[in-house]
């Protein structure tokens, strides 16, 4: 048995189980997961502390996720998922991302969230919003671009740990897709502390 119990998510990792640790089910999922509260500190005492507080959240979730491979830490990562995506577009835009949107989303997410590709259509939903949204900000055009290009490869990332595991198991892409999203949300933030 492991430690944590047993395994009830509804999304599988392609790193394999307690092998670092009898704690820990997924040990560099678990580690990169604290990428996420370290970008969310540096931004904790500025005018988008609510924004960077979802951050911190979804580092604490993330880590639990990989860590217990439990329904409650998936809830809480992709909650904070969800959440750190729309509080950005409401901080873009608060007309066209109203904050009952959100409670909308977190309606429907909550009500389904043993189905997989429910959170998966609404994240990438407001992935691609995200990717419009940030292109229309001129003035750091730089960023936006490079917030989309990091973006990218850390979906690309992701879906290559999701659909050809067996082939890149040895390279840890769900912690990549955790290194390269930190650090677009690390952009995300330049880009709205101005």
């Amino acid at each position: 048995m492991n430690f944590w119990g047993e395994k009830d998510t509804s999304v599988n990792f392609c790193e394999k189980e307690y092998i670092k640790s009898k704690y820990i089910a997924e040990y560099y999922n678990t580690l990169s997961g604290f990428l996420y509260i370290l970008v969310g500190l540096i931004y904790i005492n500025t005018k988008i502390k609510r924004i960077a507080l979802c951050s911190v959240i979804l580092g604490i979730g993330t880590m639990i996720l990989h860590m217990t491979q439990r329904y409650y830490g998936q809830i809480l990562d992709e909650m904070a998922m969800l959440s750190l995506c729309y509080f950005i577009l409401n901080k873009f835009n608060k007309n066209k991302y109203p904050i009952k949107f959100y409670y909308l989303i977190t309606f429907i997410y909550l009500k389904f969230y043993t189905t997989f590709m429910v959170f998966l259509s609404i994240f990438t939903i407001l992935i691609l919003s995200l990717f419009y949204e940030s292109l229309k900000i001129k003035k750091k055009s730089g960023y936006s671009k490079l917030f989309i290009c990091i973006m990218s490869l850390g979906s690309i990332a992701w879906l290559m740990d999701q659909l050809f595991c067996e082939y890149v198991k040895e390279y840890y892409l769900h912690a990549v897709w955790h290194l390269m999203t930190s650090i677009s949300i690390l952009i995300g933030f330049i880009l709205l502390n101005d």
